[in-house]
């Protein structure tokens, strides 16, 4: 579309937008915070960010150039945080028992 009008499409400007805020991002938590705060609507696909809703259209990270290892990034992120905070529960719960 930008090639034959001459005109950035919504979708595009919404994709340099994402891939801007995704890129200070350290972990899904921090990017979803991010989206709302900026009026953006993220939908999750068996508990993890997915993608974004558009009016009433879907878009993957991936469709708006939020690239797979930056996504892998951020997933082992999460994970490492998750089970960080697994492990500190089970600290604080075996100190109580003692």
């Amino acid at each position: 579309m930008k090639q034959s009008r001459g005109i950035v499409s919504k979708k595009e400007q919404l994709a340099i937008h994402v891939t801007k805020i995704a890129k200070k991002c350290k972990n899904f938590s921090e990017l979803h915070i991010k989206l709302v705060d900026q009026h953006i609507e993220p939908y999750y696909r068996y508990g993890t960010l997915t993608g974004i809703w558009y009016g009433n259209k879907k878009f993957r990270l991936s469709t708006l150039g939020v690239g797979k290892e930056h996504l892998k990034k951020l997933t082992k992120e999460q994970e490492r945080l998750e089970s960080l905070k697994k492990s500190k529960d089970k600290n604080i719960n075996r100190g109580l028992e003692r």
